[in-house]
């Protein structure tokens, strides 16, 4: 039986575009650097900017739709939860480094980069949750789909 731990609501904000999301970026980095230093909240600042950018452009079948993302610390992790409208992740989850080969691909690498910086990632079936996180000093990922 899993361990429920309360988790921290660092923050919560709703957003429809990149601009709305814009001003919020700056607080993330300073809680991810924070809380996990500057290599691991490095990286889980670009996973969170990955899962936001497919939220808003994959995720979204109406203009006025908004996305959510909240951070929580779980004690030993930061945790990102990116839920869209619609479904915006389509993914079987293995992580493939090959897909960083074609140097040309303009797309298709979001899925692959988080799953390759963060520590966990999960799904919902439907691809309109992605949830992650970074260990505050772990180093195996874990990756699958929430029930």
């Amino acid at each position: 039986m899993k361990r429920m731990v309360p988790q921290a609501e660092l923050l919560e904000i709703l957003f429809e575009s990149v601009q709305e999301f814009a001003p919020h970026r700056e607080e993330i980095r300073r809680i991810f650097l924070k809380d996990l230093g500057e290599n691991r909240g490095m990286r889980f600042f670009v996973a969170l900017n990955e899962a936001v950018n497919n939220a808003l452009i994959h995720g979204k079948g109406a203009s006025d739709e908004k996305v959510r993302l909240s951070i929580r610390d779980g004690g030993d992790r930061i945790s990102a939860h990116v839920k869209s409208c619609g479904g915006n992740f389509r993914h079987d989850m293995i992580a493939d480094g090959a897909v960083f080969d074609d140097k040309t691909k303009e797309s298709g690498r979001g899925v692959q980069i988080i799953l390759h910086v963060v520590d966990g990632c999960k799904l919902t079936k439907s691809g309109d949750l992605v949830s992650m996180f970074m260990r505050k000093g772990g180093d195996e990922p874990e990756v699958g789909f929430i029930e």
